[in-house]
């Protein structure tokens, strides 16, 4: 069959795909949807079937979540365009040796397939969605670290990553076998399938790497954090403007929160009434992973920066009772907070300062390591700082950890450190 990519994407965002009723298969604004899948028909007669039956799945298993809804999506979608473009069959009948097929195509899709920038599913034409003529299933795109030095040292044109450079990283090779047991485990439940054979393959793929060492999560040296704390402050001294980015890095460090539990969502929205005291004692209430609710003690030394984010907004002193202030001043007076995209654009902003000012003062390899950090190092860097001066136990419920394993797992590594001990001393 033909590796040109002349399909079509199969489900928009997530707003739009919850929009549409459970029971309706294909949007009325995307009738190009509609006509590719009964077009793809004449070659797999159960495209149509397969179609509903992902649609269910992502309806039932991602409601909770846009970023499940957005992975569960793109594996699904791509593993549907390929069954029907590709290798001409259905999901239903597929086998062990169809799953170890696509996984080969995966990690080596032909370059038609594979789009040089993140983009948008579908555009609006004449009030009806039109694909995107640049979207592909696959993407290749610059780390952080490159595209930063690319911007340094280059006009913005220059930066063209090639479909050539295609590379899929070991983390998301594991994802695709995970997000396609999810699939199958539902596929099965609904009598669609016969069976689940993605462990099976996974087990025999010559793709996987099994790691079984204990990685140092990613996490800013102390240095590192004086100057993105100095910096942002310094800034925040001189424009106003500045308030919330260092509010932003101060809370996500010290208070060890995801962007997500920061970011307002459409089931939450969090204010500044999400501070309380409890007699001596302050704690916030954070919407986090899992849907889960949790409060996390908030130091002493924070509420400093609490109460000088909250002046730059005109705010007095420290939070009342249910008070209704969006925790984040949003960029748009009528919505109720910021987005994780924009929190995390601020905090790459406070990043790229710290940067510029590690070079200047000689710190050339931590500054680059700055361009690369993302917003959940600092949770990592938090946790890290203080998990020599706090119990497991306290840390590990701060964190949001279902259990305490996982906190010294990633955070303590006590084997590595016996280990290292025992180690330390053997002679050549």
């Amino acid at each position: 069959m033909s590796l040109r990519f002349d399909a079509t994407p199969l489900f928009d965002s997530y707003r739009s795909f919850y929009a549409l009723g459970r029971g309706e298969l294909f949007s009325a604004d995307a009738p190009v949807v509609k006509n590719f899948v009964h077009s793809m028909t004449n070659t797999v007669s159960e495209t149509i079937s397969d179609y509903q039956q992902v649609k269910d799945f992502l309806w039932s298993k991602c409601r909770r979540s846009e970023a499940t809804y957005n992975a569960f999506r793109s594996e699904s979608e791509r593993f549907l365009l390929w069954a029907w473009c590709i290798h001409g069959k259905s999901i239903a009948i597929m086998k062990k040796r169809d799953i170890e097929a696509y996984v080969d195509f995966v990690v080596d899709p032909p370059r038609s397939w594979i789009g040089t920038r993140v983009c948008r599913r579908f555009s609006i034409n004449n009030g009806q969605k039109v694909p995107n003529k640049d979207w592909r299933p696959f993407v290749v795109k610059l780390s952080k670290a490159e595209r930063k030095e690319f911007l340094r040292s280059a006009s913005v044109s220059d930066i063209k990553p090639d479909a050539g450079d295609y590379a899929l990283a070991q983390k998301s090779l594991r994802e695709v076998f995970s997000n396609l047991s999810v699939l199958y485990n539902h596929l099965v439940e609904e009598d669609y399938a016969f069976g689940n054979v993605i462990s099976a393959v996974k087990k025999a793929s010559p793709h996987l790497i099994i790691d079984v060492s204990n990685d140092a999560v990613k996490r800013l040296s102390a240095l590192q954090w004086e100057y993105v704390l100095e910096c942002t402050r310094a800034k925040a001294n001189e424009d106003s403007a500045w308030e919330r980015h260092l509010f932003i890095i101060a809370s996500m460090k010290s208070l060890y929160l995801r962007v997500s539990e920061l970011s307002c969502r459409f089931n939450w929205a969090p204010k500044m009434g999400d501070f309380y005291r409890e007699e001596d004692d302050w704690w916030l209430t954070v919407f986090g992973k899992g849907n889960k609710k949790r409060k996390v003690s908030v130091p002493v030394d924070f509420l400093d920066y609490l109460r000088r984010y909250r002046l730059s907004r005109g705010l007095d002193g420290l939070p009342a009772v249910g008070e209704s202030s969006p925790l984040l001043h949003p960029v748009r007076k009528h919505n109720p907070g910021l987005r994780a995209r924009t929190i995390s654009l601020l905090a790459q902003e406070a990043f790229d300062l710290a940067s510029e000012k590690m070079t200047l003062d000689g710190f050339e390899d931590d500054a680059k390591v700055l361009l690369a950090t993302s917003t959940h190092w600092l949770r990592h860097t938090g946790a890290s700082m203080d998990v020599e001066n706090r119990a497991l136990k306290d840390l590990s419920a701060d964190l949001g950890h279902g259990k305490l394993g996982t906190t010294d797992k990633e955070y303590v590594h006590a084997d590595d450190k016996e280990r290292a001990a025992s180690g330390r001393a053997r002679r050549v």
